[in-house]
């Protein structure tokens, strides 16, 4: 990662410039669980399973710490196997729906493609909760309640709010410090 800083003008009408070009291990990013995946069918299911199968030993606090680490890593392979890209699934959706309508329009549609077809509107609307429930925890606004979430206000405000979440540095004693001390 690199960061630029425009250092003061001293004598002359330009400003140095400063790269730090630096990757630092601020350590474990912490547990996080996303809202969309409890409107996945079998995900409750499937992380108790996981929880129950995990063993640790030591106190218990250190037990916590390791079953949430192995949980987090067994969420990473389930949100890209079974939850996967909402945006994709919605297109294969789509297009799905759109072929059985030609289908349909020609007059040859039979009565289990009808019924694919009302199942496929179904997931269409399904995915389409998950897909509203995740942009509305990357803005944690109410924007999606009184607008479209395909306008430029409304992915300007994504951005605005994780650049204004990002931890830059922290103050240390009066002391402002960007990179994690090494003890």
């Amino acid at each position: 990662m690199c960061k630029q800083y425009v250092q003061r003008r001293e004598v002359s009408d330009h400003c140095a410039l400063m790269i730090k070009c630096l990757d630092k291990d601020w350590g474990p990013k912490p547990f996080r669980s996303i809202d969309a995946w409890y409107l996945e069918s079998g995900f409750s299911g499937m992380v108790e399973e996981k929880w129950k199968s995990y063993e640790g030993q030591g106190n218990v606090i250190k037990v916590l710490k390791e079953k949430f680490k192995l949980l987090k890593a067994d969420l990473k392979i389930w949100n890209k196997d079974v939850f996967g890209n909402l945006n994709s699934t919605k297109q294969s959706i789509l297009q799905d729906i759109e072929n059985l309508d030609c289908q349909d329009s020609q007059g040859c549609l039979k009565e289990s493609q009808r019924k694919l077809k009302s199942d496929l509107v179904r997931r269409l609307w399904e995915n389409d909760a998950k897909i509203e429930s995740l942009l509305r925890q990357k803005a944690r606004t109410n924007w999606l309640r009184y607008g479209d979430s395909c306008t430029r206000f409304f992915h300007s405000s994504l951005r605005w709010r994780r650049l204004r979440n990002e931890v830059k540095g922290v103050d240390v004693g009066g002391l402002w410090c960007e990179e994690p001390c090494t003890v």
